[in-house]
C-alpha cells in the first residue's frame, strides 16, 4: 500500500465515526514493530522500546485532533489483553547524535499497523511519563499473558465482581528493579476502577505483574476511593496498604517533588538503611512496587530523596 493511500485512509478513519470500526484490537507486543519502524524512518538510530502504555479511558482521547476523540472507543479486553490504541516510548539517537525519546500511538486499521508521534496531548502523554531504566527485552510478558495472571489473582477477581463497571484506567510496562541489588526487569503496573483515570468513582485496584517471561504472578492492592482521588496528583508520599502484611507495597510520588533521578530508601527506626531503590522518569501518582517481604513486623521510615527535596513517610509492617 502506498504511503499516500495510508495517510488518506487513516485521515478518513479519524474523521468518520462509521470507519472507526476498522480499528482492530491488538496486544502490546504486536504494535511494537510499527513504533520502531516509524522512529527509524524519522531518522532515529539505535532505536529501542523503553516502555508500553494503554488505557480503557476513552475520555483521554478528547484532546486528540482530527475528530478521533469522538470516533474511537478504547475498550481494553480483560480476556484477551487487547486494545485499539497502545502507546510506545521509543528511545534512540537523533541525527545530531543526541539521545532522544519519542512517544508513539499505534493503531491497527484492518490488518495495517500505523504509528503516530504524540506531543503534548493532555492525559495520554501523562501515561507515558514513566520510562524504564533500560530497554524492554524481546521476551517480555505480552498483555494477553498479563491478563491471565490477573485473572488468577483472587483479589483481582473479587474486585471485578464488586465493581462490574470497572475498566482499565491505565497500564504500563517498563523495566524496574525488584530489589536494591537486582538488575532492572520488566514489570506490568495496572490500575483498574470505575469512572475515569483522572476522576475515579470507585476504589482503585493497583496490580503488579513481573514480566521478564511468562512465569510472573500478579500482586494486587486495593486503594479506597478517597485515597485514590487524592493519589492522582498527591502532595505527599503515599503508601498502600499501610499497615501492610503482604510482601509488596504500592508507593505514589508527590506532584511537587518529581525528578528525573531520585532515590527511595527504607530505614529502621534506629537509622539503618535496609533497602535502596534508584528511580528515574517517574510521573506524579505513578504506583511503584516496593518489596517489603524481607522486613519483619515493626515501624519503618520510607525516604524519597531528589537533589532538591526529601519526603518521608512511615511504613508499618504487620506479620
Amino acid at each position: 500500500m502506498k504511503p499516500q493511500l495510508v495517510v488518506a485512509l487513516l485521515s478518513f478513519v479519524v474523521h468518520a465515526s462509521a470507519w472507526a470500526q476498522l480499528l482492530a484490537p491488538f496486544t502490546a507486543a504486536e504494535g511494537t514493530s510499527a513504533a520502531i519502524r516509524t522512529a527509524t524512518q524519522s531518522g532515529i538510530s539505535n532505536v529501542a522500546t523503553d516502555a508500553i502504555y494503554t488505557t480503557g479511558d476513552t475520555s483521554l482521547l478528547a484532546n486528540l485532533g482530527g475528530g478521533i476523540g469522538s470516533t474511537v472507543t478504547l475498550a481494553f479486553d480483560f480476556q484477551r489483553g487487547t486494545n485499539t490504541v497502545w502507546l510506545y516510548s521509543i528511545s534512540g539517537k537523533a541525527s545530531s547524535g543526541t539521545d532522544t525519546t519519542l512517544l508513539y500511538a499505534v493503531v491497527k486499521v484492518v490488518a495495517l499497523y500505523q504509528a503516530f508521534p504524540l506531543f503534548g496531548v493532555p492525559g495520554l502523554d501523562q501515561l507515558g511519563q514513566l520510562r524504564g531504566e533500560q530497554a524492554l527485552p524481546a521476551s517480555f510478558m505480552n498483555s494477553n499473558i498479563m491478563v491471565q495472571k490477573l485473572a488468577a489473582d483472587s483479589t483481582f477477581r473479587t474486585f471485578r465482581q464488586q465493581h462490574p463497571r470497572s475498566i482499565l484506567l491505565g497500564a504500563s510496562l517498563a523495566s524496574v528493579r525488584s530489589s536494591p541489588t537486582s538488575s532492572p526487569q520488566p514489570l506490568w503496573s495496572v490500575q483498574i476502577g470505575e469512572g475515569a483515570l483522572l476522576r475515579p468513582t470507585s476504589a482503585v485496584l493497583t496490580c503488579f505483574v513481573p514480566a521478564t517471561d511468562t512465569s510472573g504472578t500478579a500482586r494486587c492492592i486495593e486503594v479506597p476511593l478517597a485515597s485514590a482521588e487524592s493519589s492522582l496528583f498527591p502532595s505527599q508520599l503515599e503508601i498502600f496498604p499501610n499497615p501492610i502484611s503482604g510482601d509488596v507495597a504500592a508507593v505514589r510520588l508527590p506532584v511537587d517533588a518529581l525528578s528525573s533521578q531520585a532515590t527511595l530508601r527504607i530505614y529502621s527506626l534506629d537509622g539503618r538503611a535496609l533497602a535502596e531503590y534508584q528511580l528515574s522518569n517517574l510521573a506524579a501518582g505513578q504506583a511503584i512496587a516496593v518489596p517489603v517481604s524481607s522486613l519483619g513486623a515493626g515501624i519503618y521510615m520510607l525516604h524519597y530523596r531528589t537533589a532538591q527535596t526529601v519526603r518521608i513517610a512511615p511504613l508499618i509492617v504487620t506479620r
